[in-house]
């Protein structure tokens, strides 16, 4: 049975599959849109549920197996609530009917979660570029792959259902051709180098990774890193990623050395050469577009604050705090 869409503003009734047992209407209700409980629950709260033309609430249950059931949802324009349409510049360097890729900026993340419900994230802006095409049930709006908040660079948005899934799949099996550029603190040994050392969550610190044995749960992972210019305390490196591992570039430099300039969570001297951040930028993409079948390279011009750091670091002025 398709999935019901949810329009902002739209009316949608569907019926009940039937089943044994019986349900919280919340978990039933996310399990048919797609979307987490606490998603259809704030539904429930809000009275925008019917349930065999009868109001439902967060605590209404269901008997799957006493059907038939009709469900009624009116899914208003404001839902959910930390997925508004919100006006922000965005920097367009590839957009066609069905995609669009920008150049983050850094201290933006990618989409909504915990920590970033404040309606302020790109997947907030993409959608406010396409908020008149929400109605259509084709319409899905979501990036198939991830940048951390201080990386800058390509990110690919989907705009139509098939599209996603097919980029989905892409990403997921590492498909597509990425290209970082990053600033490097500390002069390099090697002028280029593979690095194929597993990563795993690093158990002394929440939320980053570390070199772990595939045999202790590490998963395999490879960046090539091809050195591109030379200077003061630093140097301007290619990663190339050939697998995704969270955190898999930064980790890697940082246990082959040198680590990336400005790095907070993997460089012990992060204030070098003047950065706010990471200095890690996704340079370009290459991967087979999903209607024309055709590849599609993109590039995303280094950001301002790297390129003033790659400068500092060519005149001599790389190795300082300002």
């Amino acid at each position: 049975m398709a999935r019901p869409h949810f329009a902002p503003g739209s009316r949608v009734t569907f019926p009940v599959r039937n089943r044994s047992g019986i349900q919280g209407l919340d978990v039933y209700l996310g399990s048919r849109l797609g979307v987490v409980t606490p998603w259809a629950r704030d539904l429930l709260a809000r009275g925008h549920v019917r349930l065999n033309g009868t109001p439902a609430n967060a605590d209404t249950a269901i008997n799957l197996s006493a059907g038939p059931h009709e469900i009624e949802v009116y899914f208003p324009v404001d839902w959910p609530r930390h997925m508004a349409a919100t006006a922000m510049d965005l920097d367009v360097v590839y957009e066609d009917d069905v995609l669009l890729v920008i150049n983050k900026q850094p201290g933006i993340v990618v989409h909504p979660a915990r920590g970033h419900l404040d309606n302020q994230t790109l997947l907030n802006g993409v959608r406010h570029r396409y908020q008149e095409r929400l109605a259509f049930a084709d319409t899905t709006i979501g990036s198939p792959h991830r940048l951390d908040k201080d990386t800058s660079g390509a990110i690919v948005f989907a705009l139509r259902r098939d599209v996603y899934v097919d980029l989905v799949e892409q990403f997921t099996h590492a498909r597509p051709h990425k290209e970082y550029l990053a600033i490097l603190d500390g002069s390099p040994d090697f002028d280029s180098l593979v690095c194929d050392r597993p990563i795993g969550p690093d158990p002394e610190h929440k939320g980053r990774g570390t070199i772990v044995p595939v045999a202790d749960g590490g998963k395999t992972a490879r960046t090539d890193f091809t050195i591109l210019e030379r200077g003061t305390g630093g140097a301007l490196a290619r990663p190339v990623p050939h697998t995704g591992r969270p955190h898999q570039i930064r980790t890697h430099a940082a246990r082959r050395g040198p680590p990336i300039a400005g790095d907070r969570d993997y460089n012990p001297a992060p204030e070098r050469h003047g950065l706010a951040r990471q200095g890690l930028h996704a340079a370009a993409l290459t991967f087979r577009h999903p209607v024309t079948g055709r590849d599609l390279r993109v590039e995303a011009p280094l950001a301002g604050d790297l390129r003033e750091a790659v400068d500092r670091i060519s005149d001599g002025r790389g190795d300082g705090d300002a």
